[in-house]
């Protein structure tokens, strides 16, 4: 029996647009678990991003990885999950938001609120949410921006 196989974990390919501090777009892909550890589906961009570890290996092409610190990503930009729904970690409800980075950019789309009883309060919502990156959806696609970098937040009507 080949016991690189006995080890070996299978991945499932992502294409994503990480956007760092200092500017640069850097388009390639992720590779990410078929199940993840807390629940029995494929693991999805804002898990690997929301993990502990600080750095993650993107991959430019084929020959070239890059090892990528989280801190210094201001947004990673994909497909939203095949689904078309939040990751199921997410709460349900959506309100529609307008990101102000601290570099200037702006990002609008919808962020997923959990309702708690006849409001949902977007304050409460940034709060209480204390992963890394905070997912923002449009039509299909997510754009997972780092919670740290946000300069201001309004919500659309």
């Amino acid at each position: 029996m080949d016991t690189i196989r006995l080890f070996r974990v299978e991945k499932l390919r992502r294409a994503v647009r990480v956007v760092l501090t200092d500017g640069r777009r850097l388009d390639g892909d992720v590779f990410l678990a078929e199940r993840t550890r807390v629940r029995a589906e494929p693991q999805e961009p804002i898990d690997l991003l929301n993990e502990d570890a600080p750095f993650f290996p993107f991959f430019l092409n084929e020959q070239e990885v890059l090892l990528v610190a989280k801190e210094q990503v201001t947004r990673v930009e994909t497909a939203a999950p095949p689904d078309g729904e939040a990751p199921a970690d997410m709460p349900d409800g959506a309100m529609a938001v307008e990101i102000t980075l601290i570099d200037g950019s702006t990002i609008s789309g919808f962020v997923p609120l959990e309702k708690r009883g006849e409001q949902t309060r977007l304050l409460d919502f940034l709060n209480g949410y204390l992963k890394r990156f905070i997912p923002v959806f449009w039509g299909e696609q997510v754009c997972l921006v780092n919670r740290s970098l946000i300069a201001s937040v309004s919500q659309l009507t």
